[in-house]
């Protein structure tokens, strides 16, 4: 599994390219953070490393992208022969793992997938990545403020595994001060 592994990473660095809130470096950093994760909650490591790479493979389009990667991760696996098994357990975890999909994970690899997506929309990168989410949908702070109270906020609340609750804490924690900061400097120019 090792060498479909490196073939895999290949292949899905040559397709999420870019930069913003899903480029290559969101991808990388699920996934290291799904193996710190799985390695903690005793999830099969090698299902997890192929569905954090694959997770947002479909990112670009309109709806359901969990379910558009989840088949777009079949085909990409059937190419590089991937068990049957393996490949069906990868699948189910990509397919419920997105926040807005409003799927509950039924596998390990799922919840903890689910979880590291939600993790790095928290804290210092997660601020980062909703300044380049307003910026790529061309809209201004008051728009980014909402999307923090609307959705990011929230996530401390759902995650599935003890260890993505304890990264979590922190995490939120940066945020509040964050969103506090820049409130009070906007109340101060207004």
């Amino acid at each position: 599994m090792e060498d479909t592994l490196t073939r895999l990473r290949a292949e899905v660095r040559k397709r999420v390219k870019g930069y913003g809130c899903h480029a290559w470096d969101h991808v990388e950093r699920v996934h290291d953070l799904c193996l710190r994760i799985g390695e903690r909650e005793g999830a099969d490591l090698q299902v997890l490393a192929a569905a954090a790479l694959l997770h947002d493979i479909a990112r670009s389009g309109i709806g359901d992208h969990a379910r558009r990667s989840a088949e777009e991760a079949r085909k990409v696996l059937r190419r590089l022969e991937m068990r049957e098994d393996q490949m069906a357990e990868i699948v189910r975890a990509i397919l419920s793992h997105s926040y807005s999909g409003g799927r509950v994970p039924s596998s390990l690899e799922g919840r903890v997938l689910s979880d590291a997506d939600k993790l790095d929309a928290m804290g210092a990168v997660g601020v980062y990545r909703a300044s380049a989410f307003a910026a790529e949908r061309q809209v201004g702070l008051p728009e980014m403020l909402r999307h923090f109270d609307e959705k990011l906020l929230r996530l401390k609340g759902r995650m599935f595994t003890p260890t993505a609750v304890e990264l979590a804490e922190k995490r939120h924690e940066f945020m509040m001060t964050f969103l506090a900061e820049i409130r009070k400097e906007i109340e101060m120019v207004s």
